[in-house]
């Protein structure tokens, strides 16, 4: 059971979405005043807060901050395609969305998906973040998408906050899929890789947004609460989206062969796909970076390749480099140049070779 704060500008609104959660064994309490928020959410200790309302723009203006180092309960919107509905979003905390009609188990669904992210996110930073996940409900008949999209919609939050010019899960995403095919990754580990992409910074909506903007060096425990960001993320993959290989990638998108990442492990334990994830979301760091020095993309390569083997996968950083300096098409040995043969060419072509 949780506690969710409910605000409904519409009678009808407000009775059902109060009788399915109630009908889900949860604690409703009704705020019609949005000047009573902040009271009431400190009063109640609210895990959620819902949302039905013609004029979300009016209750995105007035949300509390929240406390320091606590993930502040997340807001769900429950409207009509018909309401108004601007693209706005909250740096301080969680917005997620369900358009009405909908069945009223992907509503429920979708609430215990945000409680579970506001449990498990609170009782980590409280207890040093090493508590393991709570699992989703064992409804058979809940449909799983809602939590998926959960997942995507915390992921986006986190990338907007991030210091990194908007975009990076989407441009980290781009590299992996250029990286897969020069190593020739197969379908199906590409498809995790993919997906670990879109979520490896889905931790970081823990982390507050003056840490991961400040420019100075960081103290012990701003820190700690950056470099835990992955084993937060891994954790809610796991109770968003459960799918082990991806929640791996995530939890070691920040290690290194050398023992020398985030959380210790060295290369035989990280799974090829997170040292495929670790050099795209490196490359693209240091190029796209809003706080520190932003480096051209043959510099951040040389970069990449001087920790070869030591800090990053000496093949990864390869076919990086292969991507970015591809070879000339001719050479130049005179003032007409001399092309370079291919199989294309009779002479070489793999169909007409004389056999060995």
């Amino acid at each position: 059971m949780a506690r969710i704060l409910l605000h409904a500008t519409d009678r009808q609104r407000f009775r059902e979405v109060r009788a399915l959660l109630r009908q889900d064994g949860h604690d409703v309490v009704a705020f019609p005043a949005l000047e009573d928020w902040d009271r009431m959410e400190q009063d109640t200790q609210a895990h959620l807060v819902v949302a039905s309302t013609a004029s979300p723009d009016e209750v995105l203006a007035a949300p509390p901050r929240g406390r320091m180092h606590v993930f502040a309960p997340p807001v769900l919107f429950v409207h009509q395609e018909a309401d108004r509905f601007d693209a706005q979003e909250l740096d301080q905390r969680l917005v997620d969305r369900i358009v009405s009609p909908f069945q009223s188990d992907e509503l429920l669904a979708r609430v215990e998906a945000l409680v579970g992210v506001f449990r498990l996110l609170n009782r980590q930073l409280l207890a040093d973040g090493a508590a393991e996940p709570e699992r989703r409900s064992s409804v058979e008949h809940r449909p799983t998408q809602p939590g998926r999209e959960v997942a995507t919609r915390l992921a986006q939050w986190s990338d907007r906050r991030d210091t990194f010019e908007p975009g990076h899960a989407a441009r980290v995403g781009s590299l992996c899929a250029w990286l897969a095919e020069t190593l020739g990754i197969a379908e199906a580990e590409a498809n995790v890789l993919y997906h670990a992409a879109a979520l490896h910074d889905i931790g970081k909506v823990a982390v507050p947004p003056e840490i991961l903007h400040y420019e100075g060096p960081l103290d012990e425990e701003q820190r700690r609460l950056v470099r835990i960001h992955p084993r937060r993320g891994a954790a809610l993959v796991r109770l968003l989206d459960p799918q082990e290989d991806v929640a791996q990638a995530v939890f070691c998108h920040h290690e290194r062969p050398d023992g020398s990442g985030y959380m210790g492990c060295k290369a035989e334990e990280i799974p090829r796909v997170a040292a495929v994830l670790a050099v795209a979301e490196c490359f693209d760091a240091m190029t796209t970076s809003r706080v520190g020095p932003r480096l051209e993309a043959l510099d951040a390569l040389e970069r990449l390749e001087l920790g070869k083997g030591r800090l990053h996968d000496a093949d990864v950083v390869g076919a990086l480099a292969a991507r970015l300096r591809p070879r000339p098409d001719t050479i130049p040995l005179s003032s007409l140049g001399y092309r370079t043969p291919t199989f294309e060419d009779e002479e070489i072509h793999p169909d007409r070779m004389p056999p060995q």
